[in-house]
């Protein structure tokens, strides 16, 4: 997954409940949740498997399994989750039983209501949705941020190819994905109108990394591919000890970031509109082919792709800096595969960051 199909691909992925008409609907149920949430410490011995297969025992406390909390449980106990799924309730407690390791390594469990969301070593850190979404709500959104909305391919309700109106925020009981964008039409900027882009996202339970990602961009189509990422500025770790210096980024680049582009930023980009990516003349269609294949290590094929993308009325029509950043994030949203268009926006960040 990269940054320019995270959404798309979120919202593709995700059933109708995980995906929220408002912020405000958002931040109610991450809150709510929070206020439901228990962590209890619990040491492997004191964990045990109740009769029915449907239920753990923590010393005195007795929770429901959720699907999730039993994958991680037989991942611990090295019981494969598909066969514990074709047991009966009693037998699959007897298994669990025999086989989770008890070698008193400390546990938290987290508790929601009489359910276990989770269970993980005293080694993670957790970062609420809820503690995120209220940085965002006293940062993010008075500066005029607002959830993004697709911004062309669409009708005039805006609605997505999932039939409805809702903007880019999803969460589970699992994790949580948001994308926002700088409320203001893209004026004639001379870079083909350009807006600011905020994206976070995290997991309560450990499912995945805390993150988030700034950049500018053109255009969210309506089946959420973001268009024409440029100037890129990610951060993710896991929850472990670094995770609160990585919040605390998070906090001081929503305090400081505006909703305009800023006359540096501009800079950057009008440097790489009047930088020429190889001398102009009759064959400077071949020498940027030639530099992107011997310099930046592509294939000849993506290459003069590239090229002719960048040639493109859409795109700058040709072949600054500025139109080859253009033509490389063009092509990277016909790529198959997530790793071969990470590689693109990689390419198209390092080229912008060598004039910054």
């Amino acid at each position: 997954m990269t940054l320019m199909t995270q959404a798309r691909d979120q919202l593709f992925t995700r059933p109708a409940e995980e995906h929220f008409a408002s912020f405000s609907a958002l931040q109610a149920g991450a809150t709510a949740q929070r206020s439901r949430c228990m962590e209890i410490d619990a040491k492997d011995t004191h964990i045990l498997f109740a009769e029915d297969g449907r239920a753990v025992h923590f010393g005195d406390t007795t929770l429901r399994l959720t699907p999730y909390s039993l994958g991680q449980l037989a991942a611990l106990a090295k019981v494969p989750t598909p066969v514990l799924e074709r047991l009966d309730g009693e037998t699959r407690a007897r298994v669990l039983n025999q086989c989770f390791v008890r070698n008193r390594r400390y546990k938290v469990a987290l508790a929601d209501g009489d359910s276990l969301r989770c269970i993980t070593s005293d080694r993670y850190k957790r970062v609420w949705d809820a503690t995120i979404l209220e940085e965002v709500n006293r940062w993010l959104l008075p500066s005029g941020f607002v959830p993004a909305m697709p911004t062309i391919n669409t009708d005039e309700f805006g609605t997505n190819l999932m039939g409805n109106t809702k903007p880019a925020l999803f969460r589970s009981d699992r994790d949580m994905f948001s994308f926002f964008y700088a409320d203001q039409e893209p004026g004639d900027d001379g870079f083909g109108g350009l807006r600011k882009g905020v994206m976070v996202f995290n997991s309560e339970v450990g499912a995945k990394s805390f993150g988030f990602s700034t950049f500018v961009f053109r255009e969210l189509c309506s089946n959420f591919l973001i268009w024409d990422a440029t100037g890129i500025k990610s951060r993710r770790v896991r929850h472990m000890g670094g995770v609160k210096d990585v919040v605390r980024e998070f906090h001081e680049d929503l305090v400081r970031i505006g909703t305009t582009i800023t006359t540096a930023e501009y800079d950057v980009f009008q440097r790489a509109k009047e930088t020429r990516f190889v001398p102009a003349g009759r064959d400077e269609d071949e020498l940027a082919a030639k530099r992107l294949n011997r310099e930046f290590k592509l294939s000849r094929a993506d290459a003069r792709e590239v090229v002719h993308l960048a040639r493109e009325p859409e795109n700058p029509g040709d072949l600054s800096v500025w139109g080859v950043v253009n033509g490389i994030t063009s092509a990277s949203k016909s790529l198959a595969f997530a790793g071969a268009r990470t590689r693109l926006e990689r390419l198209a960040g390092s080229l912008l960051s060598r004039l910054a």
